[in-house]
């Protein structure tokens, strides 16, 4: 319709598109001058000249403008979409801008996404409609094996049957909500139940602020003393938006040695468990044999440990594809062409990634069988 560039904030035109902000929509303050910012998808997110709207008055009407190639901005966010915020500066303060009201079809999470038909418009509601991504601590049944699981957003690694994933040890990320102590006692059960003897930390070494609440608990002085942590500081920005550098190259090949020169059961981690981790996992199910199918659905199921995120397959599919050069989704072997290249790029060799892979097929011995649930086929009451 003539009018969607209002609700939608953009109008798309060839290999173009144009932002508009309109004050019918968005409070745009005499003073202040509009930028548009990418949300959770590699754009630039400050005041940069480049993404300064111009005013323009159409029909006596006020609007904020700005023209942008295609190529610039099609970068997946969160639900696979590129998401953006307009937001408002001075030489004094800066502020969002909040949309008088958001429609479902076009916004997520209070980003406003660029979708370009009907289909995606049905996909992003959708999401609005059913995915519950805040849940308090009585929305889990403690007694529930599948429940312990999500709350703690710890799970076994997809092709593999010791290397956990999951949310920090010890970092308090949501302190505001009633869950996050269950959830990091619920990490240290982990650690107890399997045996964890190495910890793979993805957001650098971070100390314990104890004014924050935070304790740097004893089994993992235990493993770090031992020999038997790394730490590496490993960017979100990286691992999604520039996976085929270098940088994460080495990083991933300073994982598989550490791996490989020790014994597990392993757990990999970052704050939330979700991006850096995510992405890293998913390279080590590829290489232990998990299907596209299986990577990418234990990639979403972060959700469901209720901190208020969400990341589409989508997402990982943009990081995978810009790495290795192949889609995920529509390889025939993407496990073999993950490996392939890895060798080419002289990242790892054969060697080493066979023996990952044996690393990695060690059955861990649990002390209590059903203390966790990571099959997915365990039915919870309260769901």
């Amino acid at each position: 319709m003539e009018n969607d560039y209002k609700k939608l904030g953009y109008k798309l035109n060839g290999a173009g598109i144009e932002f508009i902000c309109d004050t019918d929509v968005f409070d745009v303050r005499p003073d202040e001058r509009v930028y548009v910012s990418g949300s959770f998808n590699g754009w630039m997110t400050t005041g940069d000249s480049s993404w300064l709207f111009q005013k323009k008055i159409s029909n006596g009407h006020e609007l904020f403008v700005l023209n942008k190639k295609w190529d610039s901005v099609c970068v997946p966010g969160n639900t696979g979409f590129p998401e953006f915020r307009f937001f408002a500066l001075t030489d004094f303060s800066v502020r969002t801008l909040e949309q008088k009201e958001e429609d479902p079809s076009c916004t997520f999470l209070h980003n406003k996404l660029i979708i370009k038909s009907q289909k995606d418009a049905d996909e992003v509601r959708a999401l609005n409609e059913h995915l519950r991504v805040v849940r308090l601590l009585s929305d889990f049944d403690l007694n529930c094996p599948a429940c312990r699981s999500e709350i703690a957003n710890v799970r076994l690694v997809p092709g593999t049957r010791c290397l956990f994933r999951g949310y920090n040890p010890f970092k308090r990320s949501r302190p505001n909500q009633d869950t996050e102590n269950e959830r990091i006692e619920l990490v240290g059960k982990l650690f107890d139940v399997y045996g964890i003897r190495c910890d793979i930390t993805l957001n650098g070494y971070e100390g314990a602020v104890s004014s924050d609440g935070e304790i740097f608990p004893d089994y993992l002085k235990k493993i770090e003393d031992g020999g038997n942590r790394l730490c590496i500081d490993i960017a979100y920005e990286l691992v999604y938006f520039h996976s085929d550098a270098v940088e994460y190259a080495l990083a991933i090949q300073k994982i598989v040695r550490f791996i490989n020169e020790r014994k597990g059961p392993y757990y990999i981690h970052c704050r939330l468990g979700s991006d850096r981790t995510g992405v890293t996992c998913a390279l080590f199910a590829a290489l232990c044999g998990a299907s596209w199918e299986e990577i990418a659905t234990d990639y979403e199921k972060t959700y469901l440990c209720g901190i208020g995120e969400y990341r589409s397959r989508k997402l990982l599919q943009y990081s995978l594809t810009k790495m290795t050069g192949w889609d995920p989704e529509t390889s025939v072997d993407f496990p073999k062409m993950v490996r392939s290249y890895f060798i080419a790029e002289s990242i790892l060799d054969a060697d080493e990634i066979d023996m990952l892979v044996k690393r990695l097929s060690c059955a861990p011995h649990k002390k209590e069988t059903d203390f966790f649930d990571f099959t997915g086929r365990h039915v919870c009451r309260k769901n």
